[in-house]
């Protein structure tokens, strides 16, 4: 049977039709599937690399006082906040050797009129535990709402046990309006999970409070994870959800440790502490969802510990670096380079 021209003409307009609707449907699918957390997202993200010799900007052994307690200290999780005056603040663990995390009760506090200043001055102590009800201090964390400075912290579990086993760690909040006065918030802890919960990190994003932080997987699994709470302030906070997870099992999570989330150029990168099967070694995560950062989407490595990212709008990206092997905290330049 011969097809007449008209028919011809129609049955190729047909499939013209057919074919530009089936591109456009694999554009459609395309474009949901990289919509999608997790799964075929393009990697557009940038490499965190450190940009510059580490200074040593503050050792706790060159106070004369606390020689005269003890030799040999150190510093470990820690924060960076700027004052309203420009100056710049850290607080953060301390203790010496041996190296004893349940009797860390105290944070250190040093100041600085630039972030680049080659020395810090030494507060003494920001903080020490509560006797009776908060066994250690731990990963303090500051941000600043309305005119006061928010300090978000851990302060262990009192149970004889409990470095042991997965015990719950108790998130605190103390506030301050000076950066060196701090008042403890009259409902703490804010909140309790398994496996020591501490580290703290908060990220503001869309007028909503992501509040990070290091945990295990639940009770009985032990694996390390990175949890987050949201709320629509820094004092009320929804129920966890897991954000990321590694392998590791032990029971407070130290393979997922002092957790930061960045927001850069549309990405958000989770930097994770590997402290239990790499002591000084920092990985990075990006995802385009703020509570999904899958384990296959990792960046790269970096070779610090409890590291902090800091911006200052001047001066740009900095890294810390701290740790039971070092005397006191360091800081260096930090650049993202383009993935090509």
């Amino acid at each position: 049977m011969r097809l007449s021209l008209s028919q011809k003409t129609l049955k190729h307009a047909f499939a013209t039709i057919f074919s530009v609707i089936m591109k456009l449907l694999i554009l459609l699918f395309t474009l949901c599937v990289y919509s999608l957390p997790g799964l075929g997202q393009k990697p557009v993200y940038q490499v965190p690399e450190i940009g510059g010799e580490f200074v040593h900007i503050f050792d706790p052994n060159e106070s004369p006082e606390r020689l005269n307690e003890a030799k040999d200290w150190y510093t470990n999780d820690h924060t960076f906040i700027k004052g309203e005056d420009g100056t710049w603040h850290a607080y953060g663990i301390i203790h010496h050797l041996p190296v004893a995390p349940w009797d860390e009760y105290r944070f250190f506090h040093i100041t600085a009129k630039s972030i680049k200043q080659a020395k810090w001055e030494d507060h003494g102590y920001a903080m020490k535990a509560k006797p009776g009800v908060e066994k250690v201090l731990w990963a303090p964390h500051i941000i600043k709402q309305k005119g006061t400075y928010r300090m978000f912290y851990n302060v262990g579990n009192l149970q004889p046990t409990a470095p042991t086993y997965a015990s719950w760690g108790q998130l605190c909040l103390a506030n301050s309006k000076d950066l060196f006065n701090w008042t403890r918030h009259d409902r703490n802890p804010l909140f309790s999970d398994p496996g020591h919960a501490r580290d703290s990190y908060i990220m503001h994003y869309k007028n909503k409070y992501y509040y990070y932080y290091t945990r295990v997987f639940n009770e009985i699994d032990i694996r390390s994870s990175v949890a987050v709470r949201t709320g629509p302030d820094l004092v009320h906070w929804s129920g966890p959800k897991i954000v990321h997870v590694q392998p590791l099992k032990i029971n407070w999570g130290g393979d997922a440790e002092s957790p930061t989330v960045i927001h850069k150029g549309g990405i958000f990168y989770l930097f994770i502490c590997r402290a239990v099967t790499a002591y000084n070694q920092t990985d990075v995560y990006w995802s385009k969802d703020p509570e999904n950062f899958p384990i296959e989407n990792l960046v790269c490595k970096l070779p610090v510990h409890a590291a902090e990212i800091i911006y200052d709008k001047k001066e740009g990206w900095f890294i810390s670096n701290t740790g039971w092997d070092k005397k006191g905290l360091y800081l260096a330049p930090l650049r993202w380079k383009a993935v090509n």
